[in-house]
């Protein structure tokens, strides 16, 4: 019923076909995972109430009032989350500056 199967020792053999130690590649947690693309990231299209209250240099309270009261920026709702489009907010701090 059962066949006898010959198994090798799988934990002495390498990993990398390559067993220079010059050109193996060091695994790590940060890079075990690799995306697809090297490509940079994309540039941020929008701003949180907590970089907006830092940039301002106000609290994150009165970061949130302002958002809620102005219509001098765009503000973006989804959710229970706030976005500030970055080039709206840009354009209202240069005028107002």
């Amino acid at each position: 019923m059962y066949e006898n199967v010959k198994s090798s020792d799988y934990t002495k053999k390498s990993l990398q076909s390559d067993s220079d130690p010059a050109t193996m590649e060091v695994v790590t947690r940060t890079n075990a995972v690799k995306s697809p693309t090297n490509s940079p990231k994309a540039p941020k299209l929008v701003y949180t109430v907590k970089e907006v209250a830092q940039m301002l240099a106000i609290s994150q309270r009165a970061a949130y009032n302002l958002c809620n009261s102005t219509t001098e920026f765009r503000v973006l709702r989804a959710g229970g989350s706030i976005r500030i489009p970055k080039d709206s907010f840009d354009a209202w701090l240069y005028r107002a500056a």
